[in-house]
């Protein structure tokens, strides 16, 4: 005997020995002790049915959390640039005013030399 679904083209109507068997075991307790009830899945949520989300409202949740993490990455990011870029330019002032300083100290040697070579030679014409 053929026991292929597609094989008998009309419908069974009467319920299968073995889906009632199953009915019976689950309505009825191996053990025999009728008066215990049948154990339930566990529940992993205590909270209420009423404050429980669905799917659809915790991904929305979680992608407003992605949104404004990400926003404040990129507050984060430019105020470091900006603490850099600031960083930077006092660094370019600090360098150039020290330039400026070994500058004139070089032209105040330079002249203070030019001052001397100037009063030998005059020393030297008045000889």
């Amino acid at each position: 005997m053929n026991l292929d679904k597609h094989s008998d083209p009309t419908p069974n109507t009467e319920p299968s020995a073995s889906t009632n068997i199953k009915k019976l075991s689950i309505t009825r307790r191996v053990s025999g002790k009728t008066w215990k009830h049948p154990k339930t899945a566990t529940r992993r949520s205590q909270l209420p049915r009423s404050l429980r989300k669905n799917w659809n409202e915790k991904l929305k949740e979680r992608n407003e959390r992605e949104a404004l993490k990400m926003l404040e990455k990129e507050m984060k990011e430019e105020r470091e640039a900006e603490k850099k870029r600031k960083l930077e330019i006092a660094l370019k002032r600090k360098q150039r005013l020290e330039e400026k300083e070994r500058q004139e100290k070089l032209i105040t040697i330079y002249s203070a030399k030019k001052l001397k070579r100037l009063q030998k030679r005059k020393e030297r014409n008045k000889k």
